[in-house]
């Protein structure tokens, strides 16, 4: 048997909105358990997307940190050493994360870097990393909605 930690969240969650809500007789103790179903259902979802998600954003913040470097001026030596971050070594998201943070203080970097710089080509990068950050937000945001 192999375990399915998002389905059995979501069966976790499920019970408890259909079933222990109901015997729950506070107000109080019955939006915790909304509130632990919820989360659940969140984490749930975070489970089954969580890697994918941090390996594209990963493979983009890359994309945009090589072609921002001849941009980067004083932060060049931050850019360069993000841009340096060894790829995770498995598909954890402990290992992603970590990846992703090291990568992320590049990017931040890079972006103040090109906000401050009015030249064409770093204005075009700005508005790169700004739609990546946007499209970041996205990724991150949760479907289940309960309530």
């Amino acid at each position: 048997m192999r375990p399915d930690t998002s389905r059995t969240l979501q069966g976790i969650a499920i019970n408890l909105l259909t079933n222990v809500i109901a015997e729950v007789k506070t107000p109080f103790g019955q939006q915790t358990v909304g509130i632990a179903a919820s989360l659940a259902m969140w984490i749930a979802e975070e489970t089954e997307r969580g890697a994918d998600r941090l390996v594209v954003e990963n493979g983009v913040t890359r994309e945009i940190l090589a072609d921002g470097l001849a941009l980067a001026g004083t932060a060049r030596a931050a850019v360069e050493a993000a841009a340096a971050t060894p790829a995770a070594p498995n598909f954890r998201i402990s290992s992603l994360q970590s990846e992703n943070d090291s990568l992320r203080r590049g990017l931040i970097a890079l972006h103040a870097a090109v906000e401050s710089d009015p030249s064409a080509d770093a204005q075009s990068m700005n508005e790169r990393i700004w739609a990546e950050l946007i499209e970041s937000t996205r990724r991150r945001q949760f479907q289940a909605r309960i309530g």
